[in-house]
């Protein structure tokens, strides 16, 4: 399985419950990285990818891969989605994970554009919800797909907390937000938590 992030963290704010139960259910989950940010005040690129790489170890990964992309880089163009699709067809996954494309992060939009794109002679293919901290949009997240993390909470929790730099830049309610929505959204399951997904392509019986 692959899961693609635009940037360190964003795999787990959005599925990091549901990469450490995959992980833990003998799946090799792969994380991709478009681009390291570099934020001087706070963080710097190096700072970021060990912070990615500890976070990962905790969900039960191996090293991500850092495409270290420039931000003028992750554009939705042929030379992007040739670069993804590199990856998808050598990893050839079970299922396929990526950023929800209504998220007002213009990277978190190019980098799902080229996935889907790249994405589209596979089944399960899948959008994680990254709105925290992605901004408002002026469109509505659909859950279609609900996994169940009650269990794996506290590995999100933690993988989350290795990310210094964005407990600095995004205030000390980031991650009790983030665990917040994972109650809401395992209260509509029926679970005490719960991580939700749009479906770009499912293919089941």
């Amino acid at each position: 399985m692959i899961a693609f992030g635009a940037h360190p963290d964003d795999i787990e704010i959005g599925m990091g419950g549901t990469v450490a139960k995959l992980a833990g259910m003998g799946y090799d989950v792969r994380l991709v990285i478009a681009t390291l940010p570099n934020f001087v005040k706070t963080d710097t690129k190096e700072e970021r990818k060990q912070e990615s790489i500890m976070s990962a170890k905790v969900m039960g990964c191996k090293t991500p891969e850092f495409l270290d992309l420039s931000p003028e880089e992750i554009v939705f163009n042929r030379k992007f989605v040739t670069q993804i699709s590199k990856i998808i067809q050598e990893l050839n996954p079970e299922a396929i994970f990526t950023q929800w494309i209504g998220d007002t992060h213009q990277d978190h939009q190019s980098l799902t554009r080229a996935v889907v794109a790249a994405a589209r002679d596979y089944n399960d293919v899948f959008m994680y919800e990254t709105t925290i901290p992605g901004g408002i949009s002026e469109h509505a997240f659909r859950p279609q797909l609900y996994v169940d993390v009650t269990d794996t909470l506290e590995i999100k929790k933690n993988a989350l907390d290795c990310f210094d730099s964005q407990k600095i830049r995004c205030g000390p309610l980031w991650i009790d937000s983030l665990v917040g929505r994972c109650s809401y959204r395992g209260y509509q399951m029926n679970a005490k938590y719960a991580e939700a997904f749009e479906v770009i392509k499912v293919s089941k019986w």
